[in-house]
């Protein structure tokens, strides 16, 4: 019955991603591996200035943070499920009519997820580093490393589970175990050679790479099996609905979006929907945890990538604008999640179109994007002390977040989270993106180039007005979808 129900839910994995993705799903992992070998070349450069420990550590804190983000997700299935599939009997569900333990069943989906997000991401990231050594000469133990990134994957997902478990139960509970990792985050980098040489003494991972400890193997696997019982053990057997009662406040809300003229009814509906679902809290998570994580990881390594030129110290200037860069890119993904969880069917009972629906999510990107960008922008401004820099950084954000936004609705309208799995959408996604961005960034780190970053900046936002008008034409006259 276990091996038989863990292989149905493997099966029936393969059956929900290939239906909804098509073949497409088949090349996500050559897309990662590929994407993988030509971030591997990065190592050479920074090989300059970091060392063997300190690589080994930033690699170990990558996969381990994705392994979180994994994890994290369980906050947010249960809705995802109820509105996007709210038809579809999965084997999730099954404690509903048949004699098994909710626990049990979602054990097994645990696993299940675990084996296939290792099989679809950590391994085509691990063979495509690896594959890069063969350009930059660098040596990798390919058995330990595979060893230690599943099992730096593991403690990520496990960990985010735990909180994520912590969470739902107490939220100022949830919230003095994130500072108190923080804090211990912190305070392992004082003293140190480097943040990342810190770190990375509580990352057993990392001692299991560097000097084989066997011991730091089983600590990972014991700390994996501990989070993962106690996640677990505390999942509930039943359901607890809950009855909630809002108060109608459609026509105040409209008159917030009155700026957005004929689509201001429209948005309006989008947002009630979006709190009311508590979809917004899945928003905000998936684009400030990528920010936070952008800025840890940027703490460490503005720590260490300083290079020496004719015995001069040279390091590289992260500046606000280099900020703005990113922060526009990842501002795509609130996009994203706004497709994330509505049941597109139920727009066909609307007087409305599709181009119309995607125009009142864009209102959405551009207002929640707005909002948490420029909070996290001054911030970064204000913690530099590159206050001067903020209009720069400002205008940039706008413009690139603009571009990205503007292209993923033209791309992929209201069926961002299928589309962007197929290869061919990814491959001119990616096309149409990097190179602007690699050129952005590289503008950020000249004092003297700023007016260059401007007029490319200023060529995106262009780009995505135009992109902005041919989304009727693309879109006008496609039919919503179960």
């Amino acid at each position: 019955m276990s091996a038989n129900l863990f292989w149905l839910l493997l099966k029936e994995e393969y059956r929900a991603q290939s239906s909804m993705f098509r073949s497409s799903f088949l090349m996500y992992p050559v897309f990662i591996l590929v994407l993988a070998g030509l971030m591997g070349l990065m190592l050479m450069p920074m090989r300059m200035s970091l060392s063997s420990y300190e690589l080994v550590t930033l690699g170990q804190v990558c996969v381990l943070g994705s392994g979180m983000l994994v994890g994290g997700m369980a906050l947010f299935q249960e809705t995802i499920l109820e509105r996007r599939m709210p038809g579809v009997r999965l084997l999730l569900t099954i404690p509903g009519t048949l004699p098994i333990s909710n626990k049990k069943v979602f054990a097994y989906f645990y696993f299940k997820d675990i084996l296939y997000y290792v099989c679809m991401n950590v391994l085509p990231v691990l063979f495509g580093l690896y594959t890069s050594t063969f350009v930059t000469g660098l040596s990798v133990d390919l058995p330990l490393a595979a060893l230690t990134f599943i099992l730096s994957f593991l403690l990520g997902v496990s960990g985010s589970f735990a909180l994520s478990t912590v969470v739902v139960r107490s939220k100022v509970l949830f919230a003095v175990m994130v500072f108190a990792i923080t804090g211990l985050v912190y305070a392992a980098s004082l003293g140190q050679a480097s943040a990342l040489s810190g770190i990375g003494r509580f990352v057993p991972t990392v001692g299991a790479y560097v000097g084989g400890s066997v011991s730091d193997i089983v600590l990972s696997l014991a700390v994996f099996v501990v989070l993962s019982a106690f996640s677990l053990y505390f999942i509930r057997e039943t359901p607890h609905p809950v009855e909630k009662r809002y108060k109608s406040n459609f026509g105040g809300v409209r008159d917030r979006f009155r700026p957005a003229g004929r689509y201001s009814a429209l948005a309006a509906k989008e947002w009630i929907d979006l709190v009311r679902s508590g979809g917004l809290g899945s928003v905000l998570f998936s684009f400030v945890f990528p920010l936070l994580f952008l800025s840890g990881l940027l703490w460490m390594l503005s720590n260490v990538m300083i290079l020496v030129s004719d015995g001069e110290v040279i390091g590289l200037p992260f500046t606000t604008v280099f900020y703005a860069v990113i922060i526009g890119f990842f501002a795509s993904l609130v996009y994203g999640w706004l497709n994330n969880i509505d049941n597109n069917a139920n727009y066909r009972i609307l007087p409305v179109t599709m181009t119309d629906v995607i125009k009142a999510k864009l209102i959405l990107f551009v207002v929640l994007n707005t909002v948490i960008s420029v909070i996290y922008l001054c911030l970064i401004a204000l913690s530099r002390g590159e206050l001067a820099l903020l209009p720069v950084s400002l205008f940039t954000m706008f413009m690139v977040s603009g571009y990205t936004g503007v292209l993923t609705a033209y791309m992929t309208g209201i069926f961002t989270n299928s589309l962007m799995f197929d290869y061919r959408v990814m491959t001119v996604y990616a096309l149409a993106v990097a190179p602007a961005l690699i050129v952005l960034i590289v503008l950020s780190f000249s004092p003297d180039m700023l007016l260059a970053e401007l007029g490319l900046s200023a060529l995106l936002g262009i780009a995505a007005y135009l992109l902005l008008g041919r989304i009727d034409k693309k879109w006008g006259r496609v039919e919503f979808q179960a």
